[in-house]
């Protein structure tokens, strides 16, 4: 595995010391021997899961330009991106919040392997908002998790006012971005800042950063599904899943 991810950080320009490449090289061993036989995401080869996942995950990092003690990575799947940040050291801690179990029994035994840093809940963002989480995080990532208005109202009660949530994205980054502007204002956050980059042979990928100015209103978040309901804008960009859940 150490092969397909070194040419991949070598095309992006990206230098880690060998500490963290080896690290990540591990990461991409436990995924790709769990996606065997689970259906953890769709980059099934060394070289699409370096250069699309540990690659975009890392130039995210960059994109977003926050720097946090801790992280808080809802919809977590595979880990991206927040064990790969864990690996390369980029951060000290996160959270991995998933809903779906098998998923997290995959993500506990990552962290576990990788002595990470983490800690693995399971459970839904929205629900998770109205326990002691409401309101706490420094920072909030989400990877194709749901189009931005619904991800902003179930991921957006966990960020703390003054921190941020941000929405790792493909090419409908400002689509979504305009089509989320109303439930940033009702959840309290600023207008997306929207900060483009492009992998290694120009694939387009954005984030959105949404910074908060005020706590979550008290009859916030709404369901998901009532979201869904709410906002029928399609499928999420499952850029790098598998189906719309998985990655």
């Amino acid at each position: 595995m150490s092969a397909p991810l070194r040419a991949a950080l070598d095309a992006a320009g990206i230098h880690l010391g060998e500490e963290a490449v080896s690290a990540l090289v591990r990461y991409m061993e436990f995924v790709l021997a769990a996606n065997a036989v689970q259906n953890l995401t769709a980059l099934r080869s060394p070289q699409l899961f370096a250069a699309e996942g540990i690659v975009d995950s890392l130039r995210a990092w960059s994109a977003i330009g926050i720097t946090a003690r801790h992280v808080v990575d809802v919809g977590s799947g595979s880990g991206l991106p927040a064990l790969v940040w864990l690996c390369a050291g980029l951060v000290p801690r996160a959270t991995l919040v998933e809903a779906e179990r098998r998923k997290t029994e995959f993500l506990q035994g990552a962290v576990e392997a990788l002595s990470l840093r983490a800690e693995v809940s399971w459970g839904r963002a929205e629900q998770l908002a109205r326990t002691h989480l409401r309101d706490s995080a420094q920072l909030v990532v989400a990877r194709a998790l749901a189009p931005a208005p619904i991800a902003l109202e179930v991921c957006g009660g966990l960020v703390r006012p003054g921190g941020s949530l941000a929405l790792l994205k493909g090419r409908r980054a400002r689509e979504e971005a305009a089509l989320g502007r109303p439930v940033a204002a009702r959840m309290g956050f600023a207008a997306a800042r929207v900060r483009e980059y492009e992998l290694p042979g120009g694939a387009a990928r954005a984030v959105l950063v949404y910074r908060k100015l005020r706590p979550t209103p008290p009859d916030r978040p709404a369901a998901f599904a009532a979201l869904r309901r709410e906002f029928p804008t399609g499928p999420p960009d499952t850029t790098g899943k598998a189906g719309s859940e998985a990655k």
